[in-house]
């Protein structure tokens, strides 16, 4: 039921998502392909452009924790849900657990399609071999799990509209630090999913993945102690 009921309140939030992402897609797919010598600089751009509907996609499906809101509305204070969903003869470690893993499944899932619909674009079909866009798939959701865990972890403690406003700062944050600090390159998670890739270094970024998911464990079980010491 808990898993349901999760799926009854990001349902739309995936649908918007996948549109967004589609109508993005269907623009780059009227694009000419570009010529030889620019194949690189190309698979490129459609990394970086990857990247960000990653971390739009993390922002929107990590949701608000056990605080419940009505898809697209954004409410002060306890949606009337919420009182439900605590009121369930399950522990908050259970609830916090089932809502966490099925946006990060929705958010895998949200992966698995942009790298599918991409390889059917000739540029990609003719440059990118399958197993290569299976790997950047992968690290994708590895080294996205770190944005989608800090997001839950500030959903723990705030409101929807502040929990957006808060993941957007915390990635602005890490891009900063990623790319105006020394961050050892095997370190650099965004370099993880660009040029560091496997569509363009033909190999995982094991280091940054690893880093990312330990990074990622760290956040979200901050975030099950808030869940479970926060007053409602």
């Amino acid at each position: 039921m808990l898993w349901y009921k999760g799926w009854l309140e990001t349902r739309w939030k995936l649908l918007f998502v996948l549109a967004f992402y589609t109508a993005v897609f269907i623009i780059g797919a009227n694009t000419p392909p570009p010529a030889a010598e620019s194949k690189v600089a190309a698979l490129m751009g459609l990394a970086r452009l990857s990247t960000m509907i990653v971390m739009f996609a993390c922002v929107m499906m990590a949701g608000t924790g056990i605080t419940t809101q009505p898809s697209f509305v954004v409410t002060k204070g306890l949606h009337g849900s919420t009182l439900f969903t605590l009121s369930l003869p399950v522990s908050r470690f259970r609830l916090l657990t089932a809502r966490t893993s099925l946006g990060w499944l929705e958010m895998a899932g949200v992966v698995g399609s942009v790298c599918g619909l991409w390889f059917t674009l000739p540029l990609m079909k003719a440059v990118v071999a399958p197993l290569d866009m299976f790997r950047y798939a992968i690290t994708l959701v590895a080294c996205g799990s770190v944005f989608y865990c800090a997001s839950v972890l500030l959903g723990a403690f705030l409101e929807e509209v502040w929990r957006i406003w808060g993941s957007m700062m915390v990635v602005g944050a890490l891009w900063l630090l990623c790319s105006k600090t020394p961050v050892p390159a095997s370190l650099n998670i965004f370099r993880a999913m660009a040029e560091g890739s496997p569509l363009l270094a033909h190999s995982m970024p094991w280091v940054a993945m690893g880093f990312s998911l330990g990074l990622g464990a760290i956040l979200l079980f901050a975030a099950l102690k808030v869940a479970e010491m926060r007053e409602y």
